[in-house]
């Protein structure tokens, strides 16, 4: 089911409980090896190698497939580039709640409402949190009151910070939100299958 110009999304082992995924384009297909093309490579860890796994839409539902990544030459003739190959390993199953997922939405430009920060750009969601960027520096820990909007209706909650990276955009913060609130975890939820819509449809689109 993983076939040339398939729209998937690869997760690196990261030692932690939420796995981050990256959306890529497959290009080339052959004894179970695959080429992909990332969407956004800077994003996807230097240290990354060796295994992976590959989640993709099946004919009913959210599938994923171990791989291992290989070394691998295309053609001479061959226009296109890609990023990486992986051997596929295994049988395509289904994927596990998505609620442990961390999408990027760094392509979607969504947007929310940070504390006293004003608008800020959302660049991931989970459906147990979401990460921002901003230009003031804050500490692991710290609370920060949050609001979105998604088709019409606003999601409002509560999160803390997990993690920080400086960027050249500014301080990208991770938010773990712990409320209990079924209304904003259905709203990150929701959030987080939008954005990968959207990037199932932008690769979609892709040359």
């Amino acid at each position: 089911m993983v076939n040339p110009g398939k729209e998937v999304f690869v997760s690196f082992p990261s030692g932690g409980a939420t796995r981050v995924l990256h959306a890529a384009k497959v290009r080339t297909l052959g004894d179970d090896v695959i080429t992909i093309k990332f969407v956004e490579p800077d994003l996807v860890p230097v240290q990354a190698e060796g295994a992976c796994t590959v989640f993709f839409d099946g004919p009913r539902e959210f599938m994923q497939q171990p791989a291992e990544q290989v070394a691998f030459e295309d053609a001479p003739d061959t226009e296109e580039t890609f990023d990486l190959a992986l051997q596929l390993a295994g049988e395509a199953v289904s994927a596990e709640s998505r609620k442990c997922y961390r999408v990027g939405t760094s392509l979607a430009h969504y947007q929310g409402t940070f504390g006293t920060f004003g608008t800020c750009h959302i660049v991931d969601v989970s459906a147990t949190g979401l990460g921002f960027v901003c230009n003031t520096r804050l500490k692991i820990g710290d609370g920060v009151d949050f609001s979105f909007e998604l088709h019409g209706r606003t999601y409002s909650g509560r999160g803390f910070v997990q993690s920080h990276k400086e960027e050249r955009s500014g301080h990208r913060y991770g938010l773990l939100c712990t409320s209990d609130d079924p209304a904003l975890t259905k709203g990150l939820q929701q959030l987080t299958m939008d954005a990968q819509r959207t990037q199932l449809r932008r690769l979609s689109g892709a040359a």
